[in-house]
């Protein structure tokens, strides 16, 4: 049992076991943001602004969404590194406890096995003796009846 608590009890940290988590927040940190409308002279760039103006306000709320699901994605992601760090303490503790406690529930199931054999003994004993007096008092019944079937007089019934 205690070896099924410590093999469960092995916990790893999200970033200890996919270290490339921390490398694509990083990444997902800096490229959140959209790319600055370009700067253009001429008819090209008159084109590009109009392009650009036009397509602004779906580019910012792109912009909006991309900023939050990258806050939301470093909470999770702090939060489920505390969640984990925990869990790794409390399965720790667990098989702390689990050691300490083994040996005091061995010693008591033991202590139980011997009182059980103890008990055993003096349970048959007692009907040994019961056995006995019961017997005794078969015989003395038996002994009595057969007192009772013989003549007083000394003669043979038949």
């Amino acid at each position: 049992m205690l070896a099924a608590i410590d093999r469960l009890s092995v916990l790893s940290l999200p970033t200890e076991a996919t270290p490339e988590i921390r490398e694509r927040l990083a990444e997902l940190n800096t490229l959140w943001t959209s790319a600055p409308a370009a700067a253009a002279g001429g008819v090209t760039g008159v084109i590009r602004r109009q392009a650009w103006n036009a397509m602004a306000p779906a580019i910012e709320r792109q912009q909006a969404f991309n900023s939050s699901l990258v806050q939301l994605l470093n909470a999770y992601v702090t939060q489920a590194e505390v969640l984990h760090a925990r869990l790794r303490e409390l399965a720790s503790a667990l098989v702390r406890y689990a050691q300490r406690v083994e040996p005091v529930v061995d010693a008591r199931d033991r202590v139980a096995t011997a009182l059980a054999t103890t008990r055993s003994e003096l349970l048959l004993e007692a009907f040994d003796r019961r056995l006995e007096s019961l017997g005794r008092r078969l015989e003395a019944l038996s002994g009595g009846a057969r007192a009772s079937a013989a003549p007083s007089d000394g003669t043979k019934r038949g």
